[in-house]
C-alpha cells in the first residue's frame, strides 16, 4: 500500500512546488482507529481460495521473494506484533506490524494508553495488489492483536493516499484525526497541529 493520488489540483501542486522551492516542507498524515473492546472477532469475509493468515516467524521476510516486503524486516523485533498472509505455495505476500510500548515511543505519531498499539507499516507484494488482501489482513490482524490483550489500534496514513483510505474504512477503522507538521528553514522544530475528529 504505497500508492498514492496525484489528483490534487493544479493550484495544490502549484502551492506545495512553490512552498518546496523556498525551502518549506510538510507532512500531513489522518489517523486512523479502531476499538477491540468487543470481545467477538470482526465480520470478516474470507481470504482468496489458497491464501492464509498467520502471525509472522522468524526468517518469513528473509525467505520472500519480495523485495518490497523483505526490506521491511527493521519494523519487526522486540515491542512489536508482525502478521502476513501467504499464498498456498508458501510465499508471503502481504504482512503488517504493530508496535506498542517503548519501540513505539522511538517513533510515536499519537499518544497510546496501556494496551493501545500503532500500525507503523502495511506492504502488499506489487503483482498481488488488488485482491483485497491488504483489507484482510487488517481485518485478522486486529483479531489477533485483540486476542493478545490489545483494547485499540491506531494507524497513520498519508493524506493522499486514498486506496490505504479504503482500505481501512473497509477494515473496520474510523478517522479520528489529523496530523500536519510544517517544517521552516528559520526553526529547529517544525509546527505540528492536531486535529481530533472524534474518539471511539
Amino acid at each position: 500500500m504505497v500508492s498514492y493520488d496525484r489528483s490534487r489540483s493544479p493550484l495544490v501542486r502549484g502551492i506545495l512546488g512553490l512552498a518546496k522551492r523556498v525551502g518549506i516542507r510538510y507532512s500531513c498524515f489522518r489517523i486512523f482507529a479502531i476499538s477491540l473492546k468487543s470481545t467477538t472477532a470482526t465480520d470478516e469475509a474470507p481470504l482468496p481460495s489458497g491464501y492464509r493468515f498467520a502471525e509472522l516467524s522468524p526468517g518469513d521476510l528473509s525467505a520472500c521473494p519480495f523485495p518490497e516486503l523483505r526490506e521491511c524486516d527493521w519494523y519487526g523485533g522486540p515491542g512489536s506484533h508482525a502478521f502476513g498472509i501467504f499464498r498456498e505455495d508458501g510465499v508471503l505476500v502481504c504482512a503488517q506490524w504493530f508496535w506498542f510500548g517503548e519501540r513505539y515511543q522511538q517513533q510515536s505519531f499519537w499518544p497510546l494508553e496501556s494496551h493501545e498499539a500503532a500500525s507503523m507499516h502495511l506492504v502488499s507484494a506489487a503483482s498481488e495488489r488488488g485482491k483485497g488482501i491488504a483489507t484482510q489482513i487488517k481485518k485478522h490482524s486486529a483479531d489477533q492483536m485483540r486476542a493478545k490483550g490489545f483494547s485499540r489500534l491506531y494507524s497513520r496514513i498519508w493524506w493522499t493516499n486514498t486506496s490505504s483510505i479504503r482500505v481501512s474504512e473497509k477494515s473496520g477503522w474510523s478517522n479520528v484525526g489529523t496530523i500536519l507538521e510544517i517544517s521552516l528553514p528559520a526553526r529547529s522544530r517544525p509546527l505540528r497541529f492536531v486535529r481530533r475528529k472524534r474518539s471511539l
